[in-house]
Parts: C-alpha cells; sequence; structure tokens
C-alpha cells in the first residue's frame, strides 16, 4: 500500500495538467490531496473487507483517533464512504476507487 501511496503524492506533486495534459479544478486537486493521505488507502481497503466501526478501523489502521476521524470526514465529504448508524462502509464510488488502486498495484508489479 505504501507504493501507491507514493505514486499519488507524486501524481500530486507534478501537477495533474503536466501528468494529464489537462488542468485539474480546485475539487479534483483536492481529492488527489486526500487520497495521498498517509492513512486514508489503509483505511479503504479495510472497509473492502466490510463494514466497521470506528475503533475497528483505529485497531487495524493503526492511526490515532484525531488523524482517523480527519480521514473519515474527508473520505464522507467525497462520498467514498458513508456511515449508518455503527459502522463505515464504501460507497460504490469508493469500491471503483479501490479497483483503481488495485490496477495501479499490479502496475507497480
Amino acid at each position: 500500500m505504501t507504493k501507491i501511496i507514493t505514486i499519488i503524492v507524486v501524481m500530486y506533486m507534478i501537477s495533474v495538467e503536466e501528468l494529464f495534459g489537462v488542468k485539474a479544478n480546485i475539487d479534483q486537486q483536492k481529492f488527489l490531496k486526500v487520497i495521498s493521505r498517509n492513512g486514508v488507502s489503509d483505511i479503504l481497503f479495510s472497509l473492502q473487507r466490510g463494514p466497521q466501526r470506528f475503533s475497528q478501523l483505529m485497531f487495524e489502521t493503526k492511526l490515532n483517533p484525531g488523524i482517523l476521524d480527519r480521514h473519515l470526514k474527508a473520505l464522507l465529504d467525497f462520498n467514498l464512504i458513508y456511515k449508518n448508524s455503527e459502522t463505515y462502509e464504501l460507497t460504490d464510488t469508493g469500491k471503483r476507487l479501490i479497483l483503481i488502486l488495485q490496477q495501479l498495484f499490479r502496475v507497480l508489479k
């Protein structure tokens, strides 16, 4: 997972315009910044296994509560996850992002 984070961070550092030939809008830039944060991919891959409570995510990802809360709020804002009464789950958009991240992993092998 650290390889994918490195790729995303590098993609963020290299402007999207340089990388893809198109100018990213503010929302796209914010999205890249969020998914490049340390621990965000760990959260997504943990949720891929099924719905989880905050404490389960904290245990699995080894993130402190403040960082985990900030990441979860950002993922909620981008509609990558949703929260029902007690657990967090991936949305369809989040599931599609997982597939993209897995494809990027395969490229790195």
